[in-house]
């Protein structure tokens, strides 16, 4: 009995001391020690990796008409939450740094020679300019409808080179501002009913593909890259607004 009991503790003793000689062997592989981060592992095992929100500075205009804002807030609010549900998947994130109130005479924006002048009021400071209006379509044309719009200057005169900004209108659908920040980072237009890009999209069951998805998160970056370069990057707008 003696004799049983001693041999299985020396076999227990011969296995630990395997298991910790292999052990040290693979915290010593590659030439340094590597000691296990278990709280890190472990969160590797249960979760993918995601990728690193790129936040979009924006600054939302809103026209007014007789002294009241013609968007409210809780509707520009809809629209942001709209946009960060379908850009969050490919690491996008909507930031709304500003809200301004226009002068009167922006409420309706249908000549061109109005939507060059609008871009009066966007400047280069960093952030994504949203002007919030009534109509973008003339009175005679209004079956037309037309809800939103990117606009970017590509002449050459010094006051307005690179100047680009979007626009919404008050009654358009919640994934309008979403379809517009599309174009921003590149998107074309797109065929299917259940794409944000279909001009023919219906109802809320639609959203971005995968493929759509990894060119706007490109763009992004090179948007972000754009503004860092100007007068007023990003990261100098989060330090601002942190002194605040």
């Amino acid at each position: 009995m003696h004799r049983s009991a001693a041999r299985f503790s020396s076999t227990l003793g011969f296995l630990m001391g395997a298991v910790l000689m292999l052990a040290s062997s693979s915290a010593w592989a590659g030439g340094g020690r590597k000691v296990p981060d278990l709280r890190r592992d472990t969160q590797e095992w249960v979760r993918p990796r995601a990728a690193a929100a790129m936040r979009i500075p924006v600054t939302f205009h809103l026209a007014t008409d007789s002294g009241a804002s013609v968007a409210s807030n809780r509707v520009v609010q809809e629209w942001v939450t709209r946009a960060n549900e379908e850009l969050s998947p490919f690491g996008i994130e909507v930031d709304v740094v500003a809200v301004r109130r226009m002068p009167a005479g922006w409420s309706e924006v249908t000549h061109w020679k109005t939507r060059r002048a609008l871009a009066g009021h966007a400047p280069h400071d960093g952030t994504v300019h949203v002007f919030a209006i009534e109509a973008l379509d003339e009175q005679g044309r209004r079956a037309r409808r037309v809800r939103g719009l990117h606009w970017r200057y590509r002449g050459l005169a010094p006051g307005l080179r690179g100047r680009e900004y979007l626009v919404v209108t008050r009654e358009a659908p919640t994934t309008t501002f979403a379809h517009e920040l599309g174009h921003l980072f590149g998107l074309r237009h797109a065929s299917r009913a259940d794409n944000i890009m279909c001009s023919c999209r219906r109802g809320q069951e639609v959203g971005f593909s995968l493929s759509q998805g990894a060119t706007m998160r490109e763009g992004a970056r090179r948007l972000l890259a754009r503004q860092d370069a100007g007068n007023l990057g990003p990261s100098r707008i989060a330090r601002r607004r942190d002194r605040r």
